[in-house]
């Protein structure tokens, strides 16, 4: 199993570092022309280093503005095997797309979503993802109505904040895993808070998550807002049509829910996976590749941020 796990990551490896000698992309462009290619960076947020993955496509000439996505790994995680279970680099190269994967903070890592710090460092890890978009769009041609946020477990709480505090600037986010808020002990919920503005919503969960509750009466250790309770959310905020759609896979192991009509035409879709576990559908693991689900979420994923650019 291990040797299984290292000719993946090699593979993955190699991936990455295609691209990386290229010459100076558009040099007489006036957009930004970094190289393609996969890069370390850091940048200071609250006086703190960070630090995160960078991978610029091999179709970026600095004559046209990509899509930018922004990859939240889960608590314990890191950019680094974010980068490798997802494979959300390989799927950039493919469809010409920006990736940022950044580190979170605490040891192991995790991220301050407002209503749980799985990093125990207390900050404000919102406004380290607003400059970390910032300083991308100093560096490489980005479309603004098309920078998009993904994120896994405690990643993926972490992008149902981001979704509400900068939908200003993200046109679409897509939670593996998450939820939006967990219960107080006194009762009631701590949760994010409203949207300052619409965004178009994707979650992913897996009904024998034994990590993060599917819903309210399922075992796991975290409990939360359950995942449907999480869409509806999302729904009433963005203004879409409270009754929603929904198809069953070939399979019926899938079932596809989504709240259509919102604001500015965004919509909402809930992905529930009948023998989803915590893993991410179609990913790396440490049995390999994912494939009892059926489902690529990263494909997926890509798949519904392409159909949602931010409208005006």
């Amino acid at each position: 199993m291990k040797h299984r796990l290292l000719v993946l990551f090699s593979a993955v490896s190699l991936l990455s570092s295609i691209g990386c000698t290229q010459p100076q992309a558009g040099a007489n462009s006036s957009l930004p022309a970094k190289a393609p290619g996969r890069y370390v960076e850091s940048l200071t947020s609250a006086g703190i280093p960070r630090s995160y993955i960078l991978r610029v496509p091999r179709g970026y000439d600095g004559k046209k503005r990509l899509p930018l996505v922004v990859l939240l790994h889960g608590w314990t995680g890191s950019a680094k095997t974010s980068e490798m279970s997802t494979r959300m680099g390989i799927k950039a190269q493919q469809e010409d797309f920006v990736l940022a994967i950044p580190d979170g903070l605490g040891n192991p890592q995790g991220w301050n979503a407002g209503f749980i710090d799985l990093s125990g460092k207390k900050q404000d890890d919102v406004a380290f993802i607003d400059k970390l978009i910032e300083q991308v769009e100093s560096e490489v041609g980005i479309d603004p109505d098309r920078v998009y946020v993904a994120g896994h477990s405690n990643g993926a709480m972490m992008t149902n904040l981001i979704g509400a505090k900068l939908s200003h600037k993200v046109a679409a986010i897509a939670a593996v895993a998450g939820s939006i808020g967990v219960p107080k002990k006194e009762g009631g919920f701590n949760s994010i808070p409203e949207p300052v503005g619409p965004v178009s919503v994707l979650l992913i969960h897996g009904k024998q998550d034994k990590m993060v509750q599917y819903e309210s009466t399922a075992q796991a250790l975290l409990h939360v807002i359950g995942a449907m309770d999480s869409a509806k959310w999302w729904a009433k905020n963005n203004g879409c049509k409270l009754e929603p759609k929904e198809t069953t896979s070939t399979n019926a192991n899938i079932i596809t829910t989504t709240f259509e009509r919102g604001k500015d035409r965004t919509e909402v879709s809930l992905i529930s996976i009948l023998n989803g576990t915590h893993d991410w559908p179609g990913g790396i693991g440490l049995n390999g590749v994912e494939m009892a689900t059926g489902l690529n979420a990263t494909d997926v994923i890509w798949d519904f941020f392409k159909s949602h650019p931010k409208k005006h």
